[in-house]
């Protein structure tokens, strides 16, 4: 049978956290005893006058295509709001509404990029940021970071690994997905007026940005250099802050001729989001502030109870997380204990042991670690808690 199938599509693979949160699902209904604890999405319902604003755009027959960058009424939502938490100004042609923050990133990379460009990423990094990197033609240049330093970069870092190799762009998801990473303002600008001074490029990922817990503050980068609004794209949306995954709905706020390029790309790729989506993402924005700080307290409870049950099973170590809602963990000292050689294996032999699905470290970079979703009620935390401790116990 003849291959037509490309090079580039050839080394693409399914997202792990997708296909494992499938597969989770599929074992439930399938009527095994199974606790997941693998989805990257709040659990609660979207908020009642989100849904609301959903319904009568349907019902005002809000339902056709759109401009291809989104609605102006939301475009120019997203810029009033994040000028103000931003104190930069930003106006509505500088803002281009996608479906989800992924694919504001997608095509941030698409317009920033030539083909052979580097794009720094550091670990842990989001299993889609290589992919993404690969598709548009550019090259991941990946930075290792460690967990004795909770995976922050810091300047130095920086400015030893650009004097190896200098990207096009870096990546920085700040609250971080997995490790719940959050910077200090200090180290923050630090790395911010480094990359304005090396004219490198920064897309930065703030999809978490209302999800921090225990005294950290999420501090863009723009914020705190706003000249670095010529050079930045930041990247946010619905999704996680406001239950909204589903409705496909993420926002990038770039200089204007950065978001006219990306709109344009936008126009031939996808064509517009969703229309009824965007009407809702409205509601989201202006009011939907009560229900997200809700949720988040929901979050920060959960948190810390995981905290301290996480905090007693013997034989790993972890970062406590101060923003977005995972926990990211190393249980490498338990691989030769398991008879297992990474994070992929372990992931296996605990949900086939212990009836336990987590999603393995090695996708996001960091093949000694697994990550915990404390998404999910506390019931289920506690369940899966149990299952977890175990486990281990079983081997130490």
């Amino acid at each position: 049978m003849t291959n037509i199938v490309s090079k580039r599509a050839s080394k693409i693979e399914p997202s792990i956290t997708l296909s494992l949160n499938t597969k989770a699902n599929a074992l439930k209904e399938a009527g095994e005893d199974v606790v997941a604890l693998a989805a990257g999405e709040p659990d609660f319902d979207t908020p009642e006058i989100i849904r609301n604003a959903g319904i009568r755009a349907i019902n005002e027959g809000k339902t056709r295509y759109t401009p291809a960058a989104g609605i102006a009424p939301l475009r120019k939502a997203v810029a009033e709001e994040y000028s103000r938490i931003l104190g930069v100004d930003y106006g509505w042609k500088e803002t281009v509404i996608s479906h989800g923050a992924k694919h504001s990133i997608f095509n941030a990379l698409f317009v920033l990029t030539d083909p052979g460009d580097e794009v720094m990423i550091t670990t842990p990094y989001w299993v889609s940021y290589p992919e993404m990197i690969k598709l548009v033609g550019a090259v991941p240049n990946i930075v290792e970071l460690s967990v004795d330093d909770g995976f922050r970069l810091t300047v130095d870092r920086l400015k030893a690994e650009v004097e190896k190799s200098k990207p096009k762009a870096i990546m920085l998801n700040t609250p971080n997905n997995p490790a719940g990473t959050v910077y200090s303002p200090s180290d923050m600008e630090a790395i911010a007026r480094f990359l304005l001074d090396e004219g490198i490029a920064l897309i930065s990922d703030e999809i978490y940005e209302y999800l921090v817990y225990g005294g950290y503050e999420h501090h863009s980068p723009v914020k705190l250099v706003p000249e670095l609004k010529d050079s930045c794209v930041v990247v946010t949306g619905v999704s996680k802050s406001y239950a909204m995954t589903g409705w496909r709905v993420g926002y990038a706020l770039a200089s204007e001729q950065v978001a006219y390029r990306m709109g344009a790309y936008q126009a031939h790729a996808t064509g517009c989001p969703n229309a009824i989506s965007q009407w809702a993402a409205i509601e989201a924005v202006k009011n939907g502030a009560d229900a997200r700080d809700m949720m988040k307290a929901s979050f920060e409870k959960r948190r810390d109870m995981f905290n301290t049950r996480l905090a007693k099973v013997p034989g790993i170590t972890y970062p406590e997380p101060g923003g977005a809602f995972y926990f990211f963990a190393d249980v490498s000292g338990l691989y030769d204990k398991c008879g297992v050689s990474g994070s992929g294996e372990f992931c296996e032999k605990l949900l086939a042991e212990g009836g336990l699905l987590l999603i393995p470290g090695g996708p996001f970079g960091c093949d000694n670690m697994v990550r915990f979703s404390f998404a999910a009620s506390e019931e289920t935390l506690n369940a899966a808690l149990d299952r977890f401790d175990a486990f281990v116990r079983n081997y130490v």
